[in-house]
């Protein structure tokens, strides 16, 4: 199945949130909404493929995936973010593509109007940006219906996509499609913290926060009041505004984990092997439950 037959054999479905639990001595919150929703990658053992199954013992189901078997593992060879180990995800030297490289599963969440998604993420000390072309998506966006991506034209019935990607030497920017895209694909904001441009850094941890809003519609018409915000490492650093997203009434309901280099030539692959680690995911319709913004210790 191709990334795009992937995204278009999503189905909409309400899974049932996790029951709340109390604060645990580490610095987790309990979940201040019924959407909370969160990992730690503690388990199963090191050495294991986080396979679908997998995520699935841990409160998080999506109807296909790609890679997930093959490129995953359980990682403590690493400093984890938290706990003793975290999710390695493998980008092999001359790959690009979702089949090939990285991950692709669009896990199901609460439908709700506004989400946050925070998530850290490390690169391999020597990771590649690229070969002759640079470019990749990077970590877990938010998306809705069937997920608009690849160069589809965004129509208000097909849903959309909020990613995050890297450019050439490691520039951070959100990538997205709505309906209103300058071109054939989705449009980008570059992350800027203190008005100098982001670039991700190799072997250290950072922290990426993602709130979508999606916009409201009236009579079947899309109006231009969606957003997207994101903060890096708890700081302001993109806001995009007056955004059309969907015409049908979709609501932000997915967790997309979508990590692969490319573009859609070699020349985006790596020209080494790669990884990044992810850490302490949360997704939530709360900012209060982000620890990526507030204070959990």
């Amino acid at each position: 199945m191709t990334p795009k037959a992937l995204c278009a054999s999503l189905v909409l479905l309400t899974v049932t949130a996790l029951a709340p639990v109390p604060a645990a001595a580490d610095g987790v919150p309990p979940p201040g909404s019924p959407t909370y929703r969160y990992n730690t990658f503690d388990r199963p053992a090191p050495g294991s493929a986080y396979t679908l199954a997998e995520w699935e013992e841990d409160g998080w189901h999506a109807d296909s995936e790609l890679g997930l078997d093959e490129r995953t593992l359980i990682d403590d060879s690493v400093p984890a973010r938290s706990g003793g180990q975290s999710l390695r995800v493998f980008y092999p030297e001359g790959e690009f593509g979702a089949r090939d490289s990285g991950v692709l599963a669009p896990f199901r969440l609460t439908p709700a109007r506004e989400y946050y998604l925070s998530h850290w993420a490390r690169f391999s000390e020597d990771f590649s940006w690229g070969t002759t072309s640079f470019g990749g998506k990077l970590g877990i966006g938010l998306a809705a219906g069937e997920a608009c991506s690849g160069g589809e034209v965004c129509d208000g019935e097909n849903g959309f996509t909020s990613r995050m990607v890297w450019r050439r030497d490691g520039q951070a920017a959100v990538y997205y499609y709505h309906m209103d895209k300058e071109g054939k694909y989705g449009d980008q904001e570059l992350l800027r913290v203190d008005g100098a441009d982001v670039h991700y850094p190799l072997g250290e941890w950072v922290n990426i926060v993602q709130r979508v809003r999606i916009n409201t519609v009236t009579d079947g018409r899309a109006n231009p009041d969606g957003e997207i915000e994101v903060f890096y490492d708890g700081e302001p650093a993109a806001l995009v505004t007056g955004l059309r997203f969907v015409s049908n009434g979709d609501l932000v309901d997915k967790a997309y984990f979508s990590t692969f280099f490319g573009g859609s030539s070699e020349g985006f692959a790596p020209d080494r092997d790669s990884y990044v680690w992810y850490d302490d995911l949360e997704a939530s319709a709360s900012r209060a439950d982000m620890c990526g913004l507030i204070d959990c210790l």
